[in-house]
């Protein structure tokens, strides 16, 4: 597997996105079978993604992903880890991953690839909101989607976390962070896991998967305000009915989660997802959940399973996809 790193400049004007792109390590005069951009979720960054996109390469895939603003290599320095600006956040959030899909997808087009090469994104937790908010805006050539780590919190309560945030924005500024509110979302996930040694074993039953989190210094860090307010509104932008409808029906999504996840209430709220798709009139909505496996099912220690059945079901979309959906 090959690995770049690509720069651009973000929507918020000021921050450098750091993306990757891992490609086949030799790929001769092969075509790739496709292209899956992946949306990492919130207080972690995109090279965690890195044996799933080895996974992908071996199968013929190019991966891509950014690190989003306040994450990852894109953070400029330490405290802006867990930032994401009041005004227009969501809009920064959307603008950087679109950016680097017409980016990718220039590249491959001067490197003599056909436009219609399969183009999926596969987003998790943070990222998988992000998706679904995307698809409502940008779904013109991408082929499939994934969600994975899913919600579908009510949309009352979203927007009431929203007004939350925006007040005390006012009061003590958008990078404020509020352990009240960080206790109400992240530590209510880690109280839902009995027995835990840490307060991120609600990510994975693996404890080397935990014990590299925590570690990490570009991981766990406490939103601040301005950055629960993009996470609500992303929850509660995902829901609107109207919007969502702006999906083709025809497009294929795939939900995944494991059973264990308390972000997708143990998978109630994944179901309660997919269901919202497929009663807004689309065909090809499928989910599996995972018994036992918890929020990252890429990192549980059976993770290959997901990998395979990730790979099983492009494969049987892409079948007649053209990417033009």
């Amino acid at each position: 597997m090959r690995t770049e790193t690509l720069t651009y400049p973000s929507a918020d004007g000021r921050s450098t996105v750091r993306a990757l792109v891992w490609a086949p390590a030799s790929s001769g005069s092969a075509a790739p079978r496709g292209v899956v951009q992946l949306v990492h979720g919130m207080s972690e960054h995109a090279e965690r993604y890195a044996s799933f996109a080895e996974a992908l390469c071996t199968a013929g895939y190019i991966v891509c992903a950014n690190d989003h603003v306040g994450h990852g290599r894109t953070a400029a320095a330490t405290c802006d880890l867990g930032h994401i600006p009041l005004a227009g956040g969501v809009d920064i959030l959307l603008a950087d991953v679109h950016a680097l899909r017409s980016r990718v997808i220039g590249r491959l087009r001067a490197q003599g690839v056909s436009a219609r090469i399969p183009y999926i994104f596969f987003g998790h937790s943070l990222g998988s909101f992000i998706v679904r908010v995307c698809l409502t805006q940008h779904a013109e050539g991408v082929s499939a989607a994934v969600v994975c780590g899913t919600g579908q919190q009510p949309p009352a309560l979203a927007r009431a976390g929203n007004a939350f945030c925006r007040v005390l924005a006012r009061l003590r500024g958008e990078h404020f962070r509020s352990r009240l509110i960080h206790e109400l979302v992240v530590g209510a996930y880690g109280r839902a896991i009995k027995g835990a040694r840490t307060p991120y074993d609600w990510l994975s039953t693996d404890p080397a998967v935990v014990e590299a989190y925590r570690r990490d210094p570009l991981c766990g860090q406490m939103f601040t305000v301005g950055g629960y307010a993009a996470v609500t509104e992303l929850a509660a932008t995902s829901q609107r009915r109207n919007l969502a409808r702006r999906i083709p029906r025809g497009l294929p999504l795939l939900f995944i989660a494991g059973s264990s996840d308390p972000v997708g209430d143990c998978g109630r709220g994944v179901r309660a997802a997919a269901k919202q798709y497929r009663d807004l009139g689309m065909v090809h909505v499928d989910e599996m959940i995972y018994q036992g496996m918890r929020h990252e099912v890429l990192n549980e220690p059976g993770r290959a399973q997901v990998y395979r059945d990730v790979l099983a079901w492009f494969d049987a979309v892409l079948g007649n996809a053209d990417g033009s959906r």
